[in-house]
């Protein structure tokens, strides 16, 4: 193999074993052949560079971290799905740790500068043994390593991918938690504030002697695909104004939204798709039958608020009733385009004129009124699901993908006792 060519990543499972069957189940790995993201480039954006020439940087962009070896070898004109050669598909391993730093003062775009050979690059401290292959990295313990893919700005000069950002903005940054502290740890996220590293030797090869490592960076990346990273990211808490309730009264209600345990907002990354919803819904006891009723936030459909409750905005009208309840909150931005229409499609955004989404370490109160039904006996239970839902039911029908469904990742309840 050329010194200076791309290695797969099945060249490095002979020593990396563990690590490798880790990024192999990662969406780094699927990236590029991810459905949605195969829709969007192929199917949705490639169509229109052929008629509007300035989508082409726009289009360079994807490519550049969806398919970064593709990307380089092709000088980023990756125009069908052949153009990716099916080994170096995704975010290889070898990309990763040849990166060595990025164009311009700020990390985003894809603005990677790689360097393919026989060294790699990574976030361990070594010694002189095998320093031919291995070299100690600060930019892969930091963050602003992940901001090179992770961070992105449209044609238009508007920034429609922000994660690295909104850590700037965050504690987290204050802290030097670093994005690698979270997502590449063993849960997912901190535990009681601190991550939980794997530990053992990061190489298994009977040509050296690797040394016992506490702490070792785990390869899968959990994110907002990863079901295990979403459920329990957040958590709810239900607190009611009242202290004696009787059936027929009205009692005021809180519903506190906790964001601790998240860096960055939340949803963050494809904010013009993903969004969140909160439900409420209250049961009671009465002569004939347990009844259940959604209870709406607070607050009309008027104005700039619409956006903020399930079924004020015309995008609402395409996502199933059966996924969100109309009246709930919903959690989101919406991006609009040169026409002041709302687009799903980031590269036509030219602002944001909405974004209720929760930032890092946010607690966010949100309050709602009730009234107890006539008749109900015994308690009044509540209970609040929050749903996570990574695009709405027009986009997926705009590009023949499968309906998303919302996923529960958080929960509480709380009974009260009925005079």
């Amino acid at each position: 193999m050329k010194s200076q060519e791309y290695w797969p990543s099945s060249q490095c499972r002979s020593c990396h074993a563990s690590i490798f069957e880790q990024q192999l189940q990662s969406m780094h790995a699927r990236s590029f052949t991810n459905p949605v993201f195969q829709a969007q480039y192929f199917e949705e954006l490639l169509p229109k560079v052929e008629k509007n020439l300035r989508l082409r940087r726009d289009a360079r962009g994807c490519i550049a971290c969806h398919a970064p070896v593709g990307y380089i070898r092709s000088k980023g004109n990756v125009a069908t799905r052949e153009d990716v050669d099916a080994e170096m598909s995704g975010v290889t391993c070898d990309f990763c740790h040849t990166i060595e730093g990025y164009r311009h003062e700020s990390p985003g775009n894809g603005n990677y500068i790689s360097v393919p050979g026989e060294q790699k690059l990574g976030p361990l401290y070594y010694g002189p043994a095998l320093s031919w292959h291995r070299k100690y990295s600060e930019l892969h313990t930091k963050s602003e390593f992940c901001a090179i893919c992770h961070n992105q700005v449209n044609r238009h000069g508007l920034e429609i991918k922000a994660t690295f950002t909104e850590w700037k903005d965050s504690p987290y940054q204050e802290k030097r938690i670093e994005c690698q502290d979270c997502h590449m740890n063993v849960q997912g996220f901190l535990t009681a504030g601190e991550p939980v590293y794997q530990s053992g030797q990061a190489a298994q090869t009977s040509l050296a002697h690797p040394p016992y490592r506490s702490e070792i960076y785990t390869h899968q990346f959990h994110g907002a695909h990863s079901r295990t990273q979403v459920v329990g990211a957040l958590t709810l808490k239900i607190e009611v104004e009242e202290i004696a309730v009787s059936a027929g009264d009205e009692i005021g209600l809180s519903v506190f939204v906790d964001n601790s345990r998240t860096g960055h907002k939340m949803p963050s990354g494809s904010a013009e798709l993903r969004f969140l919803s909160l439900e409420l819904r209250a049961y009671t006891l009465g002569d004939r039958a347990m009844r259940a009723m959604p209870i709406l936030v607070s607050g009309d459909l008027e104005g700039e608020d619409r956006y903020g409750r399930f079924g004020g905005a015309e995008i609402d009208r395409d996502v199933s009733k059966d996924d969100v309840t109309e009246g709930s909150r919903i959690y989101r931005a919406i991006l609009v385009d040169k026409t002041e229409k709302q687009t799903l499609s980031s590269y036509n955004a030219t602002r944001i004129i909405f974004d209720n989404r929760l930032s890092a370490a946010e607690i966010r109160k949100e309050t709602y009124h009730f009234r107890v039904p006539e008749g109900a006996k015994k308690r009044l239970l509540l209970y609040a699901d929050l749903y996570y839902f990574p695009y709405p039911g027009s986009f997926a029908k705009r590009l023949g993908l499968p309906k998303a469904d919302g996923v529960v990742i958080a929960s509480t309840k709380k009974a009260i006792s009925l005079e």
